[in-house]
């Protein structure tokens, strides 16, 4: 009787476990269409043995089937690929967008409301006014177009302006979704635990998870660690965001006091922590990560300081006769926007040339340095070597004025000297002579070096990741070399009223304490006077001079970039092809980052999705199991009714 009731176990057990299986599958068709859920299996097991003993010897009896685990069908390298790729698309994401918001800022090269267009009508104004330079009428027409210019130019500065500040603002807010998320992993960490250390399967709770983990990582590069308890550890850069059923929050701050521009900090601390892809990443980077502050040229501000320090051998030229020459370099320079700090230094002889430049003291910290030698003397090559590295110290460049004979093989040479130092070498017989128009000549071709190198400083932009900073760079220097180069002439010619008063600078700044750039432009108030725009060089009736040059400044070659020396309108269209392939990149880059995630997606879902045709044929299976052990149920009760009711009743 003993195996006649086990049986009726075994029947049961079959219920029981298809019933389960039945409901495994059901629970999956109903998730179908649920983000991040995976797929679950009944994991079917053979029940514990009866042992009997019979005459032929000892033999097991099965007791049925048993639920062994639910398990979900999940395959932790797939996850780990997805989630590196869709870090990776995050970054690139942020980028393409960036950069069509740049492009629709610049309006090129298909837009008539781009800069090209209205730098094209302010050059042709000017050129109607070489053919007219007498006429009212072509000299409102320059200065409305001037005025374009000016409302153009700081329109474009202050949507590049806004572009970062939006950007700066999206940093925080996804630095906000990072902590949501890894408060909810948090939670759901002891969530599971709780779940699992009771024998129970969290299943569910691994999937709501996993979606957050899968979430964060296109977020930020977070490192996911499963812990044996079943918990996870993230970090990022090193420093946890999540462990166990703790997590630490980011906070979005300035980098530095006084700063602008966010960063993520470790909450309780004044640690940034490193980020190296994904959203947030794309968004600094496309933002610029820089200091931020205004008027600071790590973001865009062109940087127009010069301090020029003469080191002058008095026994070679006495140190009045410098200053009277170098009073012509400082107004040549300043003629040319240049903001200079010009200065004299003396030495006796040219061996105390190192020492007085070791002690040069008041350079502004983030200025243009030169340093120019005046000395007819020569220096050993150990004495030169001092003169270099106190120059190297001082973060200047070197140029010389001297007669002395330029041989490499001297000792002395000073060509080795301004050859190593970015420098040049000026005649000591022009900038010693008495004559006024010959010192005066030399100096206004020193200020022109000078103001040439400043304009490549501004202008020779290296590549980097950061997108908008990049951009306002090159734009300003553009723009800066552009109106001063335009002030300068502007300034050379006369005004129609009194052909005795030179003309004042076209655009002027609207803070004097920043440069020319977008954004800080006005049109000189002065020139509501028609009158006062300076189209002639001599003030006589007819000259156009001054216009005609002004009008040819777009073809000359003005402004350097890393292919070398170009035309305005030349560096100009350089920007554009810049931009061009840059949104390219990111384009392409995305799209074909965009693939990678799809596919690693699909390996994994081919694995952890639900098919509808495989969960069909499993409820099929369950539904013909569970009928079978019913009807086994059935026939064990009908065996048991014959024993129990039928037999003994023969021959009655």
């Amino acid at each position: 009787m003993g195996v006649s009731f086990a049986s009726y176990q075994v029947a049961r057990s079959g219920l029981v476990v298809n019933e389960r299986g039945l409901n495994v599958t059901g629970h999956n068709i109903s998730n179908v269409n649920t983000a991040g859920y995976v797929r679950q299996q009944a994991m079917i097991k053979n029940a514990s043995v009866q042992t009997t003993y019979t005459k032929g010897g000892m033999i097991q009896l099965g007791l049925g089937a048993d639920i062994q685990d639910i398990r979900q069908i999940r395959h932790t390298f797939l996850d780990n690929v997805y989630r590196q790729e869709n870090t990776t698309l995050g970054y690139w994401e942020s980028r393409q967008k960036t950069v069509q918001d740049v492009e629709a800022v610049m309006a090129e090269p298909f837009e008539d409301s781009g800069l090209q267009s209205v730098l094209n009508q302010f050059w042709d104004s000017w050129q109607e006014l070489a053919k007219e330079p007498d006429s009212l009428t072509v000299r409102a027409l320059v200065r409305q177009r001037s005025e374009s210019l000016v409302s153009k130019l700081n329109q474009m500065g202050t949507q590049l302006d806004q572009l970062q500040d939006d950007l700066n603002s999206e940093v925080q807010v996804r630095i906000n979704e990072v902590n949501d998320i890894t408060r909810q992993v948090a939670d759901l960490n002891s969530t599971i635990l709780k779940s699992e250390v009771n024998g129970d399967s969290a299943n569910d709770y691994r999937d709501q998870r996993n979606l957050l983990l899968d979430n964060l990582t296109k977020l930020v590069d977070v490192d996911v660690n499963e812990m044996q308890d079943g918990q996870v550890d993230v970090t990022l850069g090193g420093y946890y965001l999540v462990q166990k059923a703790e997590s630490t929050d980011l906070y979005a701050e300035e980098k530095n006091a006084g700063e602008i521009y966010y960063v993520a900090k470790l909450a309780g601390t004044d640690i940034e922590v490193p980020i190296k892809s994904g959203t947030i990443k794309g968004l600094m980077e496309a933002r610029g990560e820089v200091s931020g502050a205004v008027g600071s040229y790590e973001n865009g501000t062109p940087n127009t300081t010069a301090d020029v320090v003469f080191y002058v051998d008095t026994s070679t030229m006495s140190e009045a006769d410098v200053t009277t020459r170098s009073n012509e370099y400082t107004n040549e320079l300043l003629k040319k926007g240049i903001d200079c700090n010009v200065t004299i230094q003396t030495a006796t002889s040219a061996a105390g040339m190192a020492a007085a430049v070791g002690s040069t003291a008041g350079l502004r910290a983030d200025a243009n340095k030169y340093a120019v030698l005046l000395t007819n003397g020569t220096l050993s090559a150990t004495a030169m070597e001092t003169l270099k590295t106190a120059l190297t110290n001082q973060g200047m460049d070197a140029s010389v004025i001297t007669d002395t004979p330029g041989d490499a093989t001297i000792p002395g040479d000073w060509a080795s000297l301004t050859g190593a130092m970015d420098g040049n070498t000026y005649s000591l017989t022009d900038f010693s002579s008495a004559t006024a128009s010959t010192y005066t000549t030399l100096t206004q071709g020193m200020a022109d070096d000078t103001n040439k190198d400043v304009s490549d400083n501004i202008s020779v932009v290296s590549d980097s990741l950061n997108i908008v900073t990049d951009m306002k760079k090159r734009l300003n220097a553009l723009v800066n070399v552009m109106l001063r180069e335009v002030n300068y002439i502007h300034k050379g010619g006369t005004t129609m009223k009194d052909p005795a008063t030179q003309g004042e600078d076209l655009f002027v700044t609207i803070n004097s304490g920043r440069p020319l750039e977008m954004g800080n432009i006005q049109l000189n108030s002065n020139l509501s006077d028609l009158s006062n725009i300076a189209a002639s060089k001599t003030g006589s009736s007819g000259d156009n001079a001054n216009a005609l040059e002004i009008a040819n400044l777009r073809n000359e070659s003005l402004i350097d970039d890393t292919t070398g020396t170009l035309s305005l309108d030349d560096y100009y269209q350089a920007i554009i092809l810049y931009m061009g392939n840059t949104g390219a990149d990111a384009t392409n880059i995305t799209d074909s980052q965009l693939k990678l995630v799809q596919s690693a997606d699909a390996s994994r879902t081919a694995i952890t999705g639900v098919s509808m045709d495989e969960e069909m044929t499993n409820m099929m299976k369950f539904k013909y199991a569970y009928n079978a052990s019913a009807r086994t149920l059935n026939v064990i009760d009908a065996m048991m009714e014959t024993i129990v009711n039928r037999l003994g009743i023969v021959g009655r």
